[in-house]
């Protein structure tokens, strides 16, 4: 008994001692600043207007094409507008913390959850926000062998996921993977980042959502072309969505 108490030390023992020498705790300062540096791959921090796709892919094939527009404006405040395919005309409106769904041919806009699917594993706040800074707390950050590994966590009520596992690249912090969690602890889905040419600018161009029970099952956002842009704040008025159109 006492031999298998001693294999059994010796064994936990070598297992902490190989996970603390593949993984070591950053300070959260420099792993805010990698966080940082990770969202600007993903696009502006300020108002832009964002070209795009969604694609749902199936056993391999690309099954639907869905092209989109996406208006992220101050504080916040960012409008899909689908400008292409069977969904053309919708909208999403996310405005003071609440998604809003304006349907073609609707006078009012309808209340929906930032988990309501528009296509595929694709959410609503999947593709209406690409900042997670200003919604999620960074609480830890572990360098591994891989990448580095930053632990986000909700920092308000009423967001897609309440928490966030983000991995980047040790050398220029560049998104690699995520892993999105809900507030019952269950796993949603993950992404993988999809990086530019080696010609062009380093930046996302796409995110390849993974569906958890289909695993031969992607949905792509493709972020086609991204313009800094000045937008008014009467674009994210949910009383007037039936009038906006595309820029």
């Amino acid at each position: 008994m006492q031999k298998t108490l001693n294999v059994f030390a010796a064994c936990l023992s070598a297992a902490l001692l190989l996970q603390s020498a593949t993984a070591a705790e950053l300070p959260l300062p420099q792993a805010q600043q990698y966080l940082a540096t990770a969202e600007q791959f993903r696009g502006p921090q300020q108002s832009f207007v964002l070209q795009g796709r969604i694609e749902t892919i199936k056993a391999g094939r690309s099954e639907k094409m869905q092209p989109y527009q996406l208006l992220s404006g101050e504080d916040r405040k960012s409008l899909v507008i689908f400008t292409g395919g069977t969904s053309q005309g919708q909208k999403v409106l996310l405005q003071d913390q609440q998604f809003w769904l304006q349907l073609p041919g609707s006078r009012r806009a309808l209340r929906i959850t930032p988990l309501q699917k528009l296509m595929g594993e694709a959410s609503s706040g999947d593709v209406a926000t690409l900042n997670w800074q200003q919604d999620y707390q960074l609480v830890a950050a572990d360098e591994q062998k891989d990448g580095i590994q930053l632990s986000m966590q909700a920092n308000r009520k009423g967001l897609s996921y309440q928490r966030i596992e983000l991995w980047v690249s040790k050398s220029e912090q560049f998104p690699l993977r995520a892993e999105f969690y809900l507030p019952s602890g269950k796993q949603a889905k993950s992404a993988r980042f999809v990086r530019s040419q080696a010609s062009e600018t380093p930046r996302v161009v796409a995110m390849e959502l993974l569906d958890k029970m289909q695993t031969s099952d992607i949905t792509v956002l493709h972020y086609d072309k991204v313009t800094p842009q000045p937008l008014p704040a009467r674009l994210f008025n949910p009383q007037a969505l039936s009038t906006v159109q595309a820029i």
